[in-house]
């Protein structure tokens, strides 16, 4: 729980950073699933997420912290995060449209680093596209080069984010957001255990905006998110995962 405390501690004190931004969204939310592959079936997650944008791009960033309340067992808490900033082109070389089909063309980055048992890090450099489709809050195309760097070689991965807001009434308001990750080759060897195969995961959230029937919309959602996972981590015998979780998400 400790570790817990300390990273919302951080994130409270760099929120002032996204002064600069054009726009940004803050958020935190609370996950309770129990088909979880790969250790405990039953498992509680925090997760914090900030997205942004500046003048030339955007950013985005989200950390997990997975049973920070198994303090006798530390083994069992689990830290992942994700920064994905991403440079724009298109407002750059003045091309930005967003009455357009591709309203932008991006320099998309990610690094990622994660603890549990083991250390899991790697760096994505690529290409990415934002589309203009209808009822769409965004929807990003990304292909990148993926280096795990604990693991020879590289791979390709795209990745895929939408978010849908779905207004139905001046009381009631969903959103249905997304990502899917696909990992297309292998990197690595058998040899030193450091083989990591093909594959996909992706994590769908569907939720209620409780605070808007009383006059405070964007402010409190409670929903359900699915997280399903082919060969999960890239394992080469690895486990599929059909994992649906409470979510209460708090933005501020």
């Amino acid at each position: 729980m400790k570790i817990f405390i300390k990273f919302i501690i951080i994130c409270c004190v760099s929120c002032p950073l996204a002064l600069s931004y054009e726009w940004s969204s803050t958020s935190l939310s609370y996950l309770n699933g129990s088909s979880f592959e790969l250790g405990d079936n039953n498992r509680v997650e925090y997760s914090f997420e900030h997205a942004g944008g500046w003048k030339y791009g955007d950013n985005f960033f989200w950390f997990d912290v997975t049973d920070p309340q198994t303090s006798n067992d530390s083994s069992k808490t689990a830290l992942y995060g994700e920064w994905a900033p991403r440079l724009s082109f298109g407002k750059i070389f003045d091309f930005y449209s967003d009455k357009r089909f591709v309203k932008d063309v991006l320099l998309s980055t990610t690094f990622e680093h994660g603890k549990s048992t083991v250390a899991t890090r790697a760096r994505l450099i690529g290409a990415g596209v934002d589309l203009n489709i209808p009822y769409f809050k965004f929807f990003q195309v990304n292909l990148y080069l993926r280096d795990n760097l604990d693991s020879k070689g590289t791979s390709v991965q795209s990745t895929i984010a939408y978010n849908l807001p779905m207004d139905i009434s001046e009381k009631l308001s969903l959103y249905y957001s997304a990502y899917i990750d696909i990992v297309f080759n292998s990197e690595g060897n058998r040899a030193d255990n450091s083989y990591v195969t093909s594959h996909w995961h992706t994590g769908q959230q569907l939720a209620y905006d409780v605070g808007k029937a009383y006059g405070h919309a964007d402010i409190a959602y409670l929903g359900m998110e699915y997280q399903y996972w082919s060969r999960k981590y890239g394992i080469e015998s690895g486990p599929v995962e059909n994992n649906l979780k409470l979510l209460v998400k708090w933005i501020f």
